[in-house]
């Protein structure tokens, strides 16, 4: 009887006249999620999140170029932009943690890589700059009065907008990295 050629990925795990169980050291731990994110099953949970952001930037857009033209309506498109934006925030935060535990670290793709700590740090970038701009309403919310100086309320707003626009494009390029992949070297000793 002539050997049976196995895939070495599957060398481990295949079932041969030697080895006709499969080694439990390699099946995966199957640990359930809890909280808040459980609720939100893995392939909808990015969907929540690109959803948000999308929401967000379009709202942020209207409150940087066309607030101004009716106050009014820009009132209730910034209270929904905060609402919006605190809900993202959990709701990344949460994720990113075991994004970043899963596969960051073992990631093999330099530009992949890079391109993903670059992601990570704009949406640092867009959190910190919209938690500091909502600083002045929540302490007039305690009684006293008080706002940033001019210049820095510019900067804030200037980060926080072009940040968020460039994250839009990281993200861009980081879904499309995402599922590429080198091909894979020929079984058959580099012949097709």
């Amino acid at each position: 009887m002539l050997p049976v050629r196995v895939p070495a990925r599957l060398a481990k795990t295949a079932m041969t006249t030697e080895n006709t169980a499969f080694p439990l050291a390699d099946v995966p731990e199957f640990r359930p999620r809890t909280g808040l994110m459980a609720m939100i099953c893995a392939g909808s949970r990015m969907q929540v999140l690109t959803y948000l952001f999308v929401l967000l930037l379009c709202t942020g857009l209207y409150l940087e170029f066309f607030a101004g033209l009716n106050w009014n309506s820009g009132e209730v498109i910034l209270l929904l932009h905060i609402v919006f934006g605190l809900i993202f925030t959990a709701l990344f935060l949460i994720w990113i943690v075991g994004h970043i535990r899963q596969g960051q670290f073992r990631s093999q793709r330099q530009l992949f890589t890079g391109l993903s700590w670059f992601l990570i740090a704009k949406y640092i970038l867009i959190i910190a700059t919209g938690l500091l701009m909502m600083l002045p309403p929540v302490i007039y919310l305690t009684g006293t009065i008080w706002f940033w100086h001019f210049e820095t309320t510019y900067m804030l707003t200037f980060l926080h907008l072009w940040g968020a626009i460039a994250a839009t494009a990281g993200l861009l390029v980081h879904l499309g990295l995402r599922h590429w992949r080198r091909p894979a070297p020929s079984s058959c000793g580099g012949e097709r």
